[in-house]
C-alpha cells in the first residue's frame, strides 16, 4: 500500500510539472512569430554578428563594426545563431527569449522543489508561468529572458554544490554570474550579494580553506566576466567609437550604472515616487504580481530566519530560510536600486519575476500549511496584508473593467474576499472550540479560493494582452500591455521641464517604429535606386537623426530588401543623451565629398534640436512624398543639394517660415 501511495504520489508531483509547463510554453510560444522587430538597436546588431568575425567580437549596430553596441555581447551572440540558422524573421527574434522564459520556470520549479516541497514548487512555477509581465518580456527582443535563466542557473548549482559539498559546483555558479554579467551587465548581478550571505551561512569548510575557495570562486567571475570588455578595450583601434559612451568602461559604469541614478531621462514616465512600479498602468502589468503575495513571502521568510540561522541546527535545516533569503534579498535590492532609478522602465522589473514568483509561492503554501505553528501576532499581520493586497488587486482591475466585462467582477470578488475574510476571523472558532478543527479546514480552503482567485487575475491580464495585440507604438516595441489610462493631472498640472524633454526624446526613440513597414520600405528602396543612379560611390546608403533609427532601418531592409547590400547607415544625434554624433561641420563634409545624399529624421527633430533642422532645411530638399512616405507622419525624408543650391534653399526655407508666421 505504501508502495502505491507513492506510486500516486509521483504522478501527482509529474502531472503538476507538466501542467507548470505547459502553461509556460503555451503562453509564451502562442502566435509568437507576429509583431514587429521592436525598436531594431538589438535586432540589427544581433543580425550583423553574422557578417564577420570582427562584428561577432565586437557587436556593432552597424554593418561597418564602427559603433559597438550600448550591451555585452552574449545575448547578440545567441540571437544572432537563431537569425543565421532562420534568417531576419521575427520567430528567429523571439524564439530565443521564450526558450529562456520557459527554462527560468522549470529552474524556478526545480530550485523549490529541492528547498519548500512540491506544493511550493508548483505554486510558483505555475505563477512564474502566467506572470504577466514575465510572458511579456519572454516573448520579445529583450536581453531579460536569457540574464534571469543564468542568474536562476547559477542559484541552481549553488544550491546542489551547498547539499553535496562540493566546491566545483560553487566554481560553476560564480562562471555563470560571470556569464550573466555578459549578458546584461549590472541586472546579472542582482542577486549576488544574497548568494554570498548564502555561501557563508551554509559554508561546511574550516574557514580557511572556505576564503580559498571563495578567493578562486571571484577570480573565476573577474574573468568570465571581464575578459570580453577587457580585450575590447585593448584592441580599440579596431572600431570607432562605444554607443552612449567614451570607451568600454564607461559603457559599462557609466551609461548602464551611475547615468541611471542621475539626470538621465528618457522615454515614458511614472510617479515620482520610489514606488512607481506599483502605481499607474504598473498595477496591473506588475503590482498584482507582487502584492500581497510576495509580501507574505517575505513576512515568512523574515519570520523563519532567525530560529534556523542563528541556532545550532544541522545545514539542511538551514538551507531552506537561506533560500528564501536569496529570494527576499533579490527583491530588496530590486526595490532600492531600481525605485531610485531617474530611468524607470518595466525592462528592469522582468529580471526580478522569479524571486516575486518564489515569494508569493512561499507566502501562500506557509500561510495554508504552517500558520497554525506561527505565533498570533504573525498571523494577524499576515492576514492584514492580505486584505490589504486583494483591496489593492480590486482597485487595479476596476481601471480596466472597459476593456473586458469580466474585470469588473473579478473585482468585486477581490473586494468581497477583502470584506469577508475579517468577518470570517472574528467569528471563527476558537482552540478550545470542538469546532476548532472545522473553522481552520473552512480557513484553508478559503485562503485556497483566495489565492486561486489572485492567480485568476494575472492569469487573465496575460490572455487578455496576448489575445489583444496592440499595434500602437508599445506593441510595436514589445510590450503588449493594456493600453489603459490611470488618470493625470488636472487642468493647472504642469510638467516638469525635464520631464518633457525626455518625453519628447521618447518620442524621437520611437518615431521610426511607427512608421507604417511598406511605407519604410519603399523609402529604403528609393534610396537605394539613387545611391546606384550615382554609381554606388557613396560610404553611406543614408544618414539618420538618431541610432534607433539606423538600427531600424538597417535590419527593416535586411528583413524586406535583401537585395539591398548591407552598407553602412550614419547616425547625427543621440537620442538618450542630448548630444551630437556627427557635428553639423563633419556632416557637410561627408556630403561635400559624396559620401551621402540622403537623410531620414523624425519630424520632431524639429523641436528636438533647431539647430541641426535650421541647417538640414538650408543645405536639403523634402523629398517626404517622392520616396513614398507620407507627408504627413512622423519620418521626413530629406535629399542633401548640390553646393550652389544650398543658399537657394535656405532663402526658400526662410521665406516659407516667414509667409506662415505672418
Amino acid at each position: 500500500m505504501l508502495f502505491l501511495k507513492t506510486i500516486s504520489i509521483q504522478r501527482i508531483e509529474i502531472l503538476g510539472l507538466l501542467l507548470v509547463i505547459f502553461f509556460a510554453v503555451s503562453l509564451r510560444f502562442y502566435e509568437l512569430d507576429r509583431g514587429y522587430s521592436g525598436l531594431g538597436i538589438y535586432s540589427a546588431t544581433s543580425l550583423n554578428t553574422g557578417t564577420s568575425l570582427h562584428n561577432w567580437f565586437f557587436p556593432s549596430i552597424f554593418v561597418d563594426g564602427s559603433i559597438i553596441a550600448d550591451k555585452p555581447p552574449l545575448f547578440f551572440w545567441v540571437q544572432g545563431l537563431f537569425l543565421k540558422i532562420l534568417g531576419p524573421i521575427n520567430m528567429a527574434l523571439r524564439l530565443p527569449a521564450a526558450l529562456c522564459g520557459t527554462f527560468c520556470v522549470v529552474l524556478l520549479y526545480l530550485i523549490l522543489r529541492r528547498t519548500y516541497g512540491v506544493l511550493t514548487a508548483f505554486a510558483g512555477g505555475l505563477f512564474l508561468a502566467i506572470a504577466p509581465i514575465d510572458v511579456n518580456f519572454s516573448r520579445g527582443v529583450f536581453l531579460e529572458p536569457l540574464t534571469t535563466a543564468l542568474i536562476l542557473l547559477s542559484i541552481f548549482m549553488l544550491l546542489i554544490g551547498v547539499e553535496r559539498k562540493q566546491v566545483k559546483f560553487i566554481y560553476i555558479a560564480s562562471a555563470v554570474i560571470g556569464i550573466a554579467f555578459m549578458s546584461k551587465l549590472w541586472q546579472g548581478l542582482l542577486p549576488v550579494p544574497a548568494l554570498a550571505v548564502f555561501v557563508i551561512i551554509l559554508r561546511w569548510e574550516a574557514w580557511g580553506r572556505f576564503l580559498k575557495t571563495a578567493t578562486v570562486a571571484f577570480v573565476i567571475f573577474i574573468i568570465t566576466a571581464l575578459v570580453w570588455p577587457t580585450l575590447v578595450w585593448l584592441f580599440d583601434s579596431h572600431y570607432d567609437a562605444v554607443m552612449h559612451s567614451e570607451n568600454i568602461w564607461d559603457m559599462i559604469f557609466g551609461w548602464n550604472l551611475f547615468d541611471r541614478f542621475g539626470g538621465l531621462q528618457y522615454g515614458s514616465t511614472h510617479d515620482p515616487s520610489w514606488f512607481w512600479f506599483l502605481t499607474g498602468p504598473m498595477q496591473i502589468f506588475l503590482g498584482i504580481t507582487f502584492i500581497p503575495l510576495a509580501v507574505l513571502g517575505g513576512l515568512k521568510t523574515v519570520y523563519d530566519l532567525p530560529a534556523k540561522i542563528f541556532s545550532k541546527t544541522s545545514s539542511k535545516e538551514k538551507l531552506v530560510p537561506c533560500i528564501g533569503l536569496i529570494w527576499l534579498m533579490w527583491l530588496l535590492i530590486c526595490i532600492v536600486g531600481f525605485g531610485g532609478a531617474t530611468v524607470r522602465l518595466s525592462s528592469y522589473w522582468a529580471s526580478a519575476v522569479p524571486a516575486i514568483c518564489a515569494l508569493s509561492a512561499i507566502g501562500m503554501v506557509g500561510l495554508i500549511k504552517d500558520r497554525q505553528g506561527h505565533s498570533q501576532w504573525y498571523r494577524a499581520i499576515s492576514y492584514t496584508v492580505l486584505m490589504v493586497g486583494l483591496l489593492y488587486i480590486s482597485n487595479a482591475l476596476s481601471n480596466v473593467v472597459p476593456l473586458w466585462i469580466g474585470y469588473k467582477y473579478l473585482s468585486y470578488l477581490c473586494l468581497l474576499s477583502a470584506i469577508i475574510f475579517p468577518i470570517f476571523l472574528f467569528f471563527k472558532p476558537g482552540v478550545d472550540s470542538n469546532h476548532y478543527s472545522t473553522g481552520e479546514r473552512v480557513l484553508s480552503n478559503g485562503l485556497l479560493i483566495t489565492f486561486a482567485l489572485i492567480l485568476v487575475s494575472n492569469l487573465s491580464i496575460t490572455f487578455y494582452n496576448l489575445t489583444n495585440p496592440r499595434d500602437d507604438t508599445l506593441g510595436r516595441i514589445g510590450f503588449d500591455q493594456m493600453p489603459v489610462s490611470f488618470g493625470g493631472g488636472g487642468r493647472d498640472y504642469k510638467v516638469d521641464p525635464k520631464i518633457e524633454r525626455a518625453r519628447l526624446r521618447g518620442t524621437v526613440i520611437t518615431a521610426i517604429v511607427r512608421a507604417e513597414p511598406h511605407d519604410l520600405t519603399e523609402a529604403i528602396e528609393y534610396i537605394y535606386r539613387r545611391y546606384k543612379e550615382g554609381e554606388g560611390s557613396g560610404r553611406y546608403l543614408m544618414a539618420t537623426d538618431s541610432y534607433n533609427t539606423a538600427a531600424k532601418v538597417a535590419y527593416h531592409a535586411a528583413e524586406f530588401s535583401p537585395h539591398i547590400p548591407r552598407l553602412p547607415i550614419l547616425p547625427i544625434y543621440s537620442e538618450y543623451q542630448d548630444t551630437w554624433i556627427t557635428s553639423l561641420e563633419d556632416l557637410e563634409k561627408i556630403s561635400d565629398d559624396g559620401d551621402l545624399k540622403f537623410i531620414l529624421t523624425s519630424k520632431d527633430m524639429q523641436t528636438m534640436n533647431f539647430e541641426f533642422w535650421t541647417w538640414l532645411s538650408g543645405n536639403a530638399e523634402d523629398v517626404t512624398i517622392v520616396s513614398g512616405l507620407p507627408y504627413y507622419g512622423e519620418i521626413r525624408l530629406f535629399k542633401l543639394m548640390e553646393e550652389d543650391s544650398k543658399d537657394r534653399g535656405y532663402s526658400q526655407w526662410l521665406e516659407r517660415n516667414q509667409a506662415a508666421s505672418r
